[in-house]
């Protein structure tokens, strides 16, 4: 579907047989950069669907994915969507049965479609409940009462979503469903939770034995084990936003089923993908700087999927000028490039500053916090004091990270938002065929006089940009950024002024920098 698309999109802008110099070559060069024509057919296709450039601003948007707090509440639904998760979630799902037999109530669950790693901690209503015997798969247990004689006639057994399980077993059968669940339901590849809850002889205590009425079970579990090519073969449930955007652009069962990573990502490609993920995994006060955990159903659109996966990391993802997909998290790092110039600009547009009505001086940060049982809650609001100040009323925007389980990242990311809700200098560049070095490029360094300010800055392409062969355009939207301010709030050290450790103790409280002496 990709590829024909893409080869739609390229033929609207002229790149057809017809095309002079293209229609009979396998790839365009300008500036030194070699566009593969049937390799950009399929990743135009890709990042056409994806639609996304930085994930912050989806969060911002809120894209229709699951709350954290609906995916632990046990749902009836005839013919229910199927759902997957990357990291650690806690998850109930939809009931396949729904039966009380014999006095007895015995109930069925789907909650993960696919094998997951590992179930963590069992949860009924929002109990989390120890039981004697394990939740590995497969494995029959009792729940241990929380309090009193609570739950003590439940027991449950939870399955991994294996190919060769079947979930007519101990906790629920055919002998204690009256025939009507067997071994025909075996509900395989799919992760299920079989819970039976025992009847009281003595009516009396029956509200001990339930407080909250029947038991609505959820699992606490390490979800879908994905590859990482940094590891070779193995497959582990990782927390790494690159790891899992790798895993659904290829995944062909509830993912985009790209399936020949060699186009998607060539080996070039892929290797600078991982640098990415390396930088997601960096130890920043004991946590890694970027991990994401969320979950999805199948029938959420890709660019919410995507968007939520990037808005973890404050990923920046687009196609490059060779074709291929370039990813960027919100590490800022200097360009490298040489700088845009007027020379190469042939249009612009520009405005300083936003229209006092229309800016953002406050961000409301929600994370999901697994320490109040997987459920959304706030940071402390980000606020820009001055702004606030100048303005003389808050303006507050909501920050949905709801795939973040750490109050802090969720604080960094909520800052670097409301850098980019609030830049200086703001606006667009048509430039000549030169600009398609940048394809691919998250920040780009500019020289352009001709606007105060923008003499020699940094600036952060907003878009995936717009190419234009036939007249030999390229048009992208950007904001001027503060390289010292973001390096500030990544604990990165630029300029060569020390090393990137992950520390903070470069930075003065006025963000300016100073050389440790053992730097």
């Amino acid at each position: 579907m990709a590829e024909t698309i893409g080869l739609a999109i390229l033929s609207a802008a002229g790149v057809t047989d017809s095309f002079i110099g293209i229609g009979t070559a396998s790839a365009l060069s300008v500036a030194g950069v070699s566009v593969s024509i049937s390799t950009a057919a399929t990743i135009v296709g890709t990042a056409t669907i994806i639609g996304a450039s930085i994930g912050l601003q989806y969060a911002l948007s809120n894209p229709e994915v699951p709350k954290p707090e609906n995916g632990a509440v046990p749902l009836k639904q005839a013919i229910p969507p199927r759902r997957r998760g990357y990291g650690i979630n806690r998850l109930s799902g939809y009931y396949l049965l729904f039966l009380a037999a014999g006095g007895d109530s015995q109930d069925v669950l789907a909650f993960h479609s696919g094998p997951i790693e590992q179930a963590l901690q069992l949860y009924l209503h929002d109990n989390p409940v120890s039981t004697t015997g394990s939740l590995l798969h497969g494995q029959y247990a009792t729940v241990v009462p929380p309090f009193d004689i609570a739950y003590e006639f439940v027991a449950v057994q939870v399955f991994y979503g294996t190919d060769t399980q079947n979930v007519c077993d101990a906790a629920v059968n055919a002998g204690n469903t009256s025939g009507i669940w067997t071994s025909a339901h075996a509900a395989k590849g799919i992760a299920c939770i079989a819970m039976t809850c025992g009847h009281a002889t003595d009516p009396s205590v029956f509200t001990k034995i339930y407080p909250q009425g029947l038991p609505l079970p959820s699992i606490v579990a390490k979800c879908a084990p994905i590859w990482d090519p940094r590891d070779g073969t193995t497959t582990h449930a990782k927390a790494t936003p690159v790891l899992q955007l790798i895993d659904y652009l290829t995944e062909p069962d509830g993912g985009m089923g790209e399936d020949d990573l060699a186009i998607l990502l060539p080996p070039a490609r892929l290797a600078q993908w991982m640098t990415e993920a390396d930088l997601c995994d960096a130890d920043i006060g004991g946590r890694p700087r970027y991990a994401s955990s969320g979950f999805y159903d199948f029938d959420n659109s890709p660019e919410s999927v995507i968007g939520k996966l990037l808005a973890s990391c404050d990923g920046w993802l687009v196609e490059a000028g060779d074709g291929t997909l370039a990813l960027t998290v919100g590490v800022y790092r200097e360009p490298t490039d040489p700088p845009l110039t007027s020379a190469h600009i042939r249009n612009l547009t520009w405005r300083k500053g936003e229209a006092d009505e229309t800016q953002i001086n406050q961000l409301d940060v929600t994370f999901t916090n697994p320490a109040l049982g997987y459920v959304s809650d706030p940071v402390d609001a980000v606020r820009d004091e001055d702004a606030i100040s100048a303005a003389g009323i808050v303006r507050a925007k909501p920050l949905d990270l709801s795939w973040v389980q750490n109050a802090d990242q969720a604080t960094m990311l909520g800052k670097r938002a409301l850098l980019r809700l609030n830049p200086e200098i703001a606006g667009t560049f048509v430039c000549n065929l030169y600009a398609l070095r940048y394809m691919g490029k998250r920040w780009i360094k500019v020289q352009e006089p001709r606007i105060k300010g923008m003499e020699d800055c940094v600036i952060e392409i907003q878009d995936k940009g717009q190419i234009d062969l036939l007249n030999a355009r390229v048009t992208f939207n950007w904001i001027k950024i503060d390289p010292v301010a973001l390096a500030a709030i990544d604990g990165v050290v630029i300029d060569g002024l020390g090393r990137e450790d992950g520390s903070t103790d470069l930075v003065r409280e006025d963000g300016s920098f100073y050389l440790r002496e053992d730097a």
